[in-house]
């Protein structure tokens, strides 16, 4: 076996050329022999032929080396051997024997059997079939790169196409993984070999994990409906093995990554929507040669709305946020990306406070901002229920600031980032953005002014700071155990690039007033997010049936302001827009000078001293609807524009 692996180590650090030449003598070699063979089935006896008429025989291993190279079968390796492959070399050799009959007919030789050339047509075929086979079989087997076999991971493939074959080749080459077969739902693959490695139905996949003590699975066919993706990832869970993914093949043709980079599933890839690219045309009418704003631009949602934007040439990207290291680390990832192009928007970092209107003007002024995407808020429910009158400050009271001085500056475009929360309200997070909602609603109704006022509403996008996933994350890798607040409980979860970008492309529709909500797909049950992450480490659920388990799931109850499920439209009046991800809603409203004197009346509640508001006012505020209006205020009320903060 250790001579065997010395001559294949050598074999596959020959360059391509040794490597065609020696496969070529190879298949000579054999192709002889079934000349040899079809001459002794033809006369029924083991017998040479004589001296003068050798290279008439020997005429035929020539005609199919070159058919073979006519069509391609020699720039492909042994190792790679493929379906495809083999019927080209099928092609290849049907039609030697009447190529080999007629140059002996031109050449005038005479006492050949017909039967010999047909015979030999056959056994050509089946020669080369099995050489490249045996090929192919024996070069998987031994070790690669000095990495004993025992040390190797067993895997399977999923996939047998030109993704899974250069994956295979890859590994084999690379010695960590040792492919053992592939799985995939192309029947018209099962049973066959690819690559050397035979190809498996997904009903097989018991038998196969049963005979090769598979401890992991690596999916080759990454563009895949978020439905599929997901039943492949819970079919080689529920087997106990872990899964990884190949790199897409522009990754990999682009030189990002190697082939070989195999990546653990991550939840946005189970959780994620199918993409769909965002619109070109709306993104550019939002954003393009225009002064950007962006507040909150240190978080979640502000820093990747600066990302999204900069690839379509803003002028300007203003980037206001209260938090240093924050507004710091997003600068310099900007200035890096911009770095890379050829141009790029200029870049200014404003540490200020959305509650200062007069700066929150002063900067508009300096910058002549043109669009405001006002992604500043305190997002954390139970932070806010917890600290109530600093949460509805920095969502009400700010909003307004900034909107008031979008006024006063007469800038084009002023979108407000919402929240699922806000639809009919249990937590005061939820309240104070309600009525940051019902703030942007009363000034785009003033249509005399500018700017174009809307909202963009949507539930929680993976990964952003403080979320449910890095919570779980960290529980999982402490050892558990994971807490959920209920069995029943579900939530909406989008990709953070993808909200960013519908955000944008919402603006570019706006005509005033609209709330934007955003399709957020199917909600996903807490609990079972909870054990899909456990599996993805590697880990199992501990239940009172399976006590070996390693994580337990612990179901805490709800916390005050919490809901078991959320919404993301308050009344019915729901249309479509160009974009298939994004619906527009006309939604109820009170007028400013009504408003006006209900946000007055939760200002003068406040007792900064102690930290105390009346939060009966703003649920009573923001759960005003159609249907329970709120007692109508007087019709005089102070101007929106430059009434304090």
């Amino acid at each position: 076996m250790r001579q065997w692996e010395h001559v294949s180590d050598w074999l596959q650090s020959r360059d391509h050329f040794t490597k065609m030449i020696i496969v070529a003598v190879a298949d000579f070699a054999v192709l002889s022999l079934a000349v040899l063979a079809a001459y002794a089935l033809r006369l029924s006896a083991l017998e040479l032929p004589s001296e003068n008429r050798v290279h008439l025989y020997l005429m035929a291993p020539v005609l199919s080396i070159m058919s073979a190279l006519l069509f391609g079968i020699y720039r492909s390796s042994s190792r790679s051997y493929s379906m495809s492959l083999e019927k080209r070399l099928v092609i290849s050799q049907l039609v030697v024997p009447l190529v080999w009959a007629f140059t002996l007919l031109f050449l005038g030789a005479t006492g050949f059997a017909r039967s010999t050339v047909l015979i030999y047509g056959a056994l050509s075929i089946l020669a080369m079939v099995a050489l490249r086979r045996v090929a192919a079989w024996a070069l998987s087997k031994p070790q690669a790169h000095g990495v004993p076999r025992k040390e190797q991971v067993p895997v399977i493939i999923y996939g047998a196409g030109r993704e899974g074959q250069a994956l295979v080749d890859a590994l084999r080459q690379q010695g960590r993984y040792r492919p053992m077969a592939f799985v995939d739902t192309d029947y018209t693959l099962v049973d066959r070999l690819v690559a050397g490695l035979k190809v498996y139905s997904t009903e097989q996949l018991d038998e196969v994990v049963a005979r090769g003590q598979v401890r992991e699975a690596v999916i080759a066919k990454p563009q895949q409906s978020r439905a599929t993706r997901r039943a492949l990832v819970d079919m080689f869970l529920d087997r106990g093995l872990s899964v990884k993914i190949m790199p897409g093949l522009d990754e990999i043709i682009d030189g990002r990554v190697d082939v070989t980079a195999l990546r653990p599933i991550h939840l946005e890839y189970l959780l994620g929507r199918d993409p769909v690219p965002p619109d070109r045309r709306l993104m550019e009418k939002a954003v393009t040669g225009r002064v950007v704003m962006v507040t909150g631009a240190g978080g979640s949602i502000g820093s990747e709305l600066v990302r999204q934007a900069c690839p379509f040439n803003p002028a300007k990207i203003v980037m206001v946020d209260t938090n240093e290291f924050a507004l710091f680390e997003i600068n310099r990832d900007m200035e890096a990306r911009v770095a890379q192009r050829d141009k790029g928007p200029i870049l200014t970092p404003l540490l200020a406070d959305i509650l200062d209107q007069r700066r929150m003007e002063a900067i508009m002024a300096e910058h002549q901002v043109e669009v405001v995407f006002h992604a500043a808020a305190y997002k954390h429910v139970r932070m806010v229920q917890e600290n109530a009158m600093a949460g509805i400050r920095n969502n009400v009271f700010g909003t307004l600031a900034v909107a008031r001085a979008a006024v006063a500056q007469k800038v084009k475009l002023f979108v407000m980032i919402s929240t699922d929360k806000a639809v009919r309200p249990t937590s005061i997070m939820g309240a104070s953005k309600r009525v940051a909602e019902m703030v942007i609603q009363a000034l785009a109704a003033d249509k005399g002014r500018k700017p174009v006022f809307a909202m963009v509403r949507f539930g929680n996008v993976l990964g952003s700071t403080g979320s449910v996933v890095p919570l779980f994350q960290e529980q999982i890798a402490k050892g558990g155990p994971v807490l959920v607040t209920d069995p029943e409980v579900t939530r909406y979860f989008m990709l953070i690039p993808e909200a960013a970008q519908l955000v944008i492309q919402a603006g570019a529709m706006a005509e005033g007033g609209e709330v934007f909500v955003l399709d957020m797909g199917e909600s996903v049950k807490i609990v079972q997010l909870a054990e899909t992450m456990i599996e993805l480490a590697g880990l199992t659920r501990r239940t009172p049936e399976n006590q070996a388990g390693d994580i337990e799931i612990k179901f805490i109850g709800l916390r005050e302001g919490e809901k078991l499920y959320e919404e993301l439209q308050i009344g019915r009046d729901v249309s479509i827009t160009p974009h298939q991800r994004i619906l527009k809603s006309r939604e109820f409203h009170l007028p400013w000078p009504q408003l006006s004197r209900e946000i007055e009346a939760i200002r003068d509640s406040m007792k900064p001293e102690t930290g105390e508001v009346d939060v009966g006012l703003i649920f009573r505020l923001a759960q005003a609807s159609e249907e329970q209006p709120l007692a109508r205020a007087d019709a005089s009320a102070p101007d929106p524009v430059r009434a304090g903060a």
